[in-house]
């Protein structure tokens, strides 16, 4: 009798059996490396088969909300349940015998897809964490002030005003624009801010509400020379565009491994130049390590050891179908439904559709309707899962395809929208 027929025998139900559902071969992503070399975008064909073998969706839904967090790949999926039964089974003696060696391996992977070096990149939790690290770890004096938008994250926003609280900075909000005309109008927005006072910018590279692309490299390059530090939220741009971290030109960078990267919920990143590792205090007590040691910042205790063993295959997956495939497809999917439902009488845009601006993650609001109730009816009415943003002043629909999401679903949600407007 194997195991999951004795569990079964003591009462165990087979979904609650974690190495349930495990396909006995994993489809190998490997097999698909010569297809990505060629031009795939608006294949739809290809994609059909590509979900279908790499994919398990949902039956009876189509979601279009795939910002939370994405959908693993099978081989993924599969790769994380072996790993829960490999650790639960070897416990401790592989935990103090053998994980180290595996950490760093996957860290020093990791950092190289990331474009970094191994002693600039922190495992955290989450980007919320990462960036809370390189937030509360800057030396703070009262009267410190930094540069926000209410379009970045709650809760970095939050942990800001934490700070303002406790260390009596102060923070000098501004508005950017949601559909600018060119990078000097958003850059502006912050030089018009700055003072002699200014220590910090929060600078979201993609925007979680509307999918903007913000022009980080620019901002980061214009304030440097100043002395004015630029932290990155990169929490929904890491995998999903083709860019190194070193690109976006700050010292310090979060990002999630959960959304884009399709890693298990539980793993994010925090980049930090080597050279500006001193001046973070750690958040967590660590007197043990360097001070020009990015680990004295990750005394967390006992991570979740399956899912930092499960970014090895998250990361070839990526790799094999190359992020350049995913921005293009991502960039396409997005497009193929605002340019269509930009035309649909009530309906606003609330992303920029220049290539350059935007790429998966888009936004709509239909004038004269509550939002709540548009999110309702399209559920309700074609089964379409999104899931309302608070804009500034205005609530708006997120839409959110991933890489399996198909041209027929976006075609369903258009007609959802039309049937509404």
């Amino acid at each position: 009798m194997d195991r999951r027929q004795l569990l079964k025998g003591l009462g165990f139900g087979v979904a609650s059996l974690p190495f349930i559902g495990v396909k006995a071969t994993s489809p190998n992503i490997s097999v698909y490396g010569d297809e990505f070399n060629s031009d795939k975008t608006t294949d739809e064909k290809f994609w059909k088969k590509f979900r279908k073998e790499f994919y398990d969706v949902p039956k009876d839904f189509v979601n279009l909300e795939n910002g939370y967090f994405g959908v693993q790949p099978i081989p993924v999926f599969d790769a994380y349940l072996k790993n829960v039964e490999k650790l639960n089974i070897n416990s401790s003696r592989y935990l103090r015998t053998q994980y180290g060696k595996d950490f760093r391996g996957i860290v020093s992977s990791l950092s190289d897809f990331a474009g970094i070096e191994p002693d600039e990149a922190l495992i955290t939790r989450n980007a919320t964490e990462a960036l809370n690290i390189a937030i509360q770890g800057l030396n703070w004096e009262k009267g410190d002030e930094v540069i926000l938008s209410d379009q970045d994250y709650y809760s970095m926003i939050e942990t800001f005003e934490m700070l303002e609280k406790q260390k009596e900075i102060r923070i000098k909000r501004i508005q950017i624009p949601i559909l600018p005309s060119n990078d000097s109008e958003i850059i502006s927005s912050y030089q018009e801010a700055v003072t002699t006072r200014t220590k910090c910018i929060l600078l979201t590279h993609m925007i979680h509400l509307t999918g903007q692309i913000m022009p980080v490299k620019k901002i980061a390059d214009a304030f440097r020379p100043k002395g004015i530090d630029v932290i990155v939220d990169a929490a929904h741009s890491f995998a999903q565009l083709d860019f190194s971290l070193k690109d976006l030109g700050a010292d310090f960078v979060g990002v999630n491994l959960h959304k884009w990267f399709g890693n298990p919920l539980g793993a994010g990143l925090l980049y930090v130049k080597k050279e500006r590792i001193k001046d973070l205090k750690p958040m967590y007590g660590d007197k043990s390590k360097d001070e020009n040691s990015i680990k004295k910042l990750g005394h967390f205790g006992t991570l979740s050891v399956p899912t930092i063993l499960t970014i090895p295959e998250a990361q070839s997956f990526n790799e094999t179908v190359t992020l350049q495939v995913k921005e293009k497809r991502l960039r396409h999917l997005q497009n193929y439904w605002t340019s269509e439902a930009k035309g649909i009488p009530n309906v606003v845009i609330t992303t920029p559709t220049d290539p350059n601006r935007s790429c998966a993650i888009a936004s709509f609001r239909i004038e004269g309707m509550e939002t709540k109730e548009v999110i309702s009816k399209l559920y309700e009415g074609s089964k379409i899962f999104t899931v309302i943003r608070d804009l500034e002043d205005l609530e708006v629909v997120r839409v959110t395809p991933s890489l399996y999401n198909l041209t027929e679903e976006l075609d369903i949600l258009l007609d959802g929208i039309k049937s509404i407007a």
